[in-house]
């Protein structure tokens, strides 16, 4: 265990209190488990090469069911610190023994206005009705419970982590060895949204171990650095790149649904894959003149015209025009090769694959009277 009470009846956490302290307390036997009341001792430190933590005489303690391995007791004292740095207004104890449900939770946040959150890290295997009962007994208690898995468990596709997924849409695997404590995130996904990732092509976080298809669903993993993870409204896991993924699932959707081009919307969808020079010099310029006449290049088809409608002289000063606008991008590094790189930017969605198209016409255009040129 983590935390003992001292001689003064107040809680002692290995990792924050001096060892020496400790092992002088641990001689006058005057520390004591906070669930049994019997006396415990200080166990590890640096010299044993182990965690510093508290432990009974083998068998004394009735809640002492199982041995706790080195991975388990930083997790927790990780997952503390990380929460204490998310939450500073909040009280966050560590294996906080709950008469209601008759739980030791290995992190205990109760917050200003009153919420309370358990979060357990679980490195060994559970049965999946006994996190069920666990589960149901702390939501009877109105305390919202948050389980992280140990990531020995990550690639093992266990029963009660499927069922978390399901019930949360979300788990966390942490590794607590290393430093940074690295984490992955894995979350439930529909048919739909994998659909709407492989549209999004231009930008996309790196993702790994998918889960496929099982009794969960669809999911897919992201990794990254614990410190990078946040926990949002009931105690939702917020991942920055999910976060964005998502945002930008959201925006095609939108731009795909939509029955005109909003300027605003391009904008954002834009600036993050082709920064503000480009979009500023280039992209919303191109979109403003096609916005004017959407069918000026199909009218003017290289200077060739229909056999029905000829090119007319005004078209033909508004593409000379053009030719001088696209002569000066040239000049300020953006040559047909980068124009063309950047119609591709330009999701094929809604009235926005039009747009897409002019651009590559105006593109073929530079390159034409390039090529003339040479």
């Amino acid at each position: 265990m983590l935390v003992a009470y001292g001689p003064d009846g107040h809680p002692v956490v290995a990792r924050e209190t001096a060892l020496e302290q400790l092992q002088g307390w641990s001689q006058e036997h005057v520390l004591y488990c906070p669930n049994c009341r019997g006396v415990v001792h200080v166990r590890g430190g640096p010299e044993k090469r182990t965690q510093l933590h508290f432990a009974h005489q083998k068998g004394e303690c009735a809640w002492s069911t199982e041995s706790e391995t080195l991975r388990h007791m930083r997790g927790k004292m990780v997952l503390a610190e990380w929460l204490r740095t998310l939450f500073p207004q909040a009280s966050i104890s560590l294996e906080e023994r709950l008469p209601e449900p008759n739980r030791i939770a290995d992190i205990f946040i109760v917050h200003a206005d009153g919420q309370r959150w358990a979060i357990e890290f679980q490195c060994a295997p559970l049965d999946v009705d006994a996190w069920r009962l666990r589960h149901a007994a702390y939501r009877k208690a109105s305390i919202q419970d948050t389980w992280i898995i140990g990531n020995n468990r990550r690639e093992k596709q266990e029963a009660f982590i499927e069922t978390i997924i399901a019930s949360a849409q979300e788990v966390m695997f942490l590794d607590p060895l290393v430093t940074p404590p690295r984490v992955w995130l894995r979350w439930a996904v529909s048919r739909e949204m994998i659909r709407d990732w492989q549209a999004e092509t231009r930008w996309i976080p790196s993702l790994e171990g998918w889960v496929g298809r099982s009794r969960a669903g669809f999911g897919a993993t992201l990794s990254g650095q614990l410190q990078d993870v946040r926990l949002g409204a009931d105690s939702k896991l917020i991942h920055p790149a999910r976060s964005m993924l998502e945002a930008r699932i959201g925006l095609l959707r939108t731009m795909r649904d939509t029955q005109s081009i909003d300027e605003a919307t391009l904008e954002v969808y834009l600036c993050p894959i082709v920064g503000e020079e480009a979009l500023n010099v280039v992209l919303l310029p191109m979109m403003r003149a096609y916005l004017r006449d959407p069918d000026l290049l199909r009218r003017y088809n290289y200077g060739r015209g229909y056999w029905d409608q000829p090119v007319s002289d005004v078209d033909l000063r508004r593409v000379q025009k053009a030719r001088t606008w696209l002569e000066r991008l040239s000049q300020q590094g953006f040559p047909p090769s980068r124009l063309e790189e950047l119609a591709k930017e330009i999701p094929l969605v809604g009235p926005y694959a039009a747009l897409a198209n002019f651009m590559e016409m105006l593109a073929s255009l530079s390159r034409s009277e390039t090529d003339s040129q040479v």
